[in-house]
């Protein structure tokens, strides 16, 4: 049976990040879409899930102090060399 008052908490998780999407980086906005569709429906909350949500949220507060725009800052990528591509 599914327990609703997780699943309630979880929802609201979800509808603070919402309200905030704007500022969320790519990955996190990402991560939000992928909650959002695997609960649509009532189904037993993932632990990890709800602490992901309040991970984003604290982060997007964090990085209020710093001069950091999401979508000029976000997307880094460490361009590493991978094992294929060592030269001998």
């Amino acid at each position: 049976m599914v327990e609703l008052a997780a699943f309630v908490a979880l929802q609201r998780l979800i509808e603070a990040a919402d309200a905030i999407e704007e500022s969320l980086m790519p990955n996190e906005r990402e991560m939000l879409h992928s909650l959002k569709a695997k609960y649509r429906e009532p189904i037993d909350v993932d632990p990890f899930d709800a602490t992901a949500l309040e991970v984003i949220l604290r982060n997007v507060e964090v990085r209020k102090g710093y001069d950091f725009d999401p979508r000029r800052d976000g997307g880094r990528v460490i361009d590493l060399p991978r094992s294929g591509d060592r030269k001998p």
